[in-house]
């Protein structure tokens, strides 16, 4: 697959390690010898990885990632993928997923994809992002979806989840998943559907006498994803507004409610060591805290595992504005909820 933009050096990792040892010496490269920039190649991805401590390089041109195109080869976790993509659109840098490689995991269910097809797959999760900081010209990325008629052999893995037996956290109960593979009775039967993928439209921008569209990242794009994947978790998805809190929404503004998660954000989540973490957020009593535990933002380590926030470490404003809009998100989507007798 071409990216549409170019690069005059390119470094390229698979893991945390190789990235780290790679890219600690970025800041010292001579711009002068690098007009087009440093493309960073995660290719083929086969760990979370967490770069966001070097992407504040003024050249990098744009980042992309793919899978082990080995049969045997690695498998690649979309949240792997979603996690770098989050971490290039808070450094306003390109991002590009061109493969899913032969072996491709998403939301805890394992898929083998045909060599012809991992570069369509990769396109149909619609997770290319150019932003429109550096908008005024922008490349159109070009491809050829295949047809839908792929074939995908699925493991038909099965998820358990169950609390951590490792969990010290007594008011912050985290999951942790299971997966136990079990081959599929006909290794080369046709998939009835393609890799279930949450996509969402974004809004274009045509600007008379360029012959770009400039693609506006939807601002609910993440949220819906996080939501999605909360609502697989038990403990997560048990969490709901009762009559006190629906009362209390009801008899206060958003922008109260707004200020209050503001100010429990910065004084409980912020800090790089919070007072006592894991525990400080309570279980009943506001709007907020409901919907803290509910969106796994309620202590640093649930932000860390679930959200791949850094913990020992402050949080950003622009972080802690993400926690507040989810927060709030939540509580809209429950308020709601509840008032069409869903909850």
């Amino acid at each position: 697959m071409d990216i549409p933009v170019k690069a005059s050096l390119s470094i390229s990792f698979s893991n945390q390690r190789e990235a780290d040892e790679k890219l600690s010496a970025i800041n010292e490269l001579n711009l002068e010898k690098i007009p087009d920039g440093v493309a960073l190649l995660a290719e083929p991805l086969t760990e979370k990885i967490d770069i966001a401590s070097f992407l504040d390089f003024e050249n990098i041109s744009y980042l992309s990632c793919s899978g082990d195109n080995a049969d045997d080869g690695s498998v690649l976790d979309f949240d792997w993928v979603l996690d770098l993509r989050r971490q290039c659109i808070l450094h306003d840098i390109p991002f590009y997923f061109t493969s899913t490689g032969a072996n491709f995991r998403m939301r805890g269910r394992d898929y083998h994809i045909g060599e012809k097809f991992r570069e369509s797959q990769a396109a149909k999760a619609d997770v290319h992002y150019f932003p429109v900081s550096r908008a005024f010209n922008p490349p159109v990325f070009q491809t050829t979806v295949a047809p839908t008629s792929s074939v995908i052999h699925d493991t038909d893995t099965k998820i358990n989840e169950a609390p951590s037996s490792k969990n010290t956290n007594t008011s912050c109960v985290q999951e942790s998943l299971n997966f136990e593979d079990s081959n599929p009775t006909d290794e080369n039967f046709e998939s009835e559907h393609t890799i279930p993928v949450v996509t969402s439209e974004a809004e274009n921008i045509s600007i008379p006498g360029i012959n770009y569209e400039i693609e506006i990242e939807p601002e609910d794009r993440y949220i819906d994803e996080l939501f999605n994947r909360i609502s697989h978790s038990k403990f997560r998805s048990s969490f709901h507004l009762r009559e006190q809190e629906r009362s209390y929404c009801l008899s206060h503004s958003e922008e109260t409610i707004k200020q209050h998660a503001m100010d429990f954000v910065s004084k409980k989540l912020a800090p790089a060591e919070p007072e006592n973490d894991g525990k400080q957020t309570p279980m009943k009593g506001h709007p907020v805290f409901i919907a803290q535990h509910a969106t796994a933002c309620c202590c640093r380590g649930c932000l860390h595992k679930w959200h791949h926030v850094p913990e020992h470490r402050p949080l950003t404003e622009s972080e802690q504005q993400y926690i507040v809009k989810i927060l709030l998100s939540w509580i809209r989507n429950d308020m709601r909820n509840s008032s069409t007798g869903d909850s």
